[in-house]
């Protein structure tokens, strides 16, 4: 694994503890009304982040099919 995906992965973990975290705390009803808009605020940016990496990554993946040896990209026509 090269450096570049472990450290996307790692970030992407990173961004999903973070959001899990702040949807804990909005759920817990313990926030106030600011604390709760400015967690609301991180968990929008902390699932973009991830949707980026996840688009990113579904971007890269091929599939090779075993009887023709074709490379075809995740999502094209089978």
């Amino acid at each position: 694994m090269t450096s570049t995906i472990a450290s996307r992965i790692g970030k992407f973990e990173e961004a999903m503890q973070q959001l899990k975290a702040g949807v804990e705390r909005l759920s817990s009803g313990e926030a106030t009304l600011e604390e709760s808009m400015e967690l609301y605020e991180r968990c929008l940016q902390y699932h973009r982040e991830c949707t980026d990496i996840l688009a990113e990554a579904r971007n890269r993946v091929e599939i090779v099919d075993p009887a023709t040896g074709t490379i075809t990209e995740f999502g094209e026509a089978q």
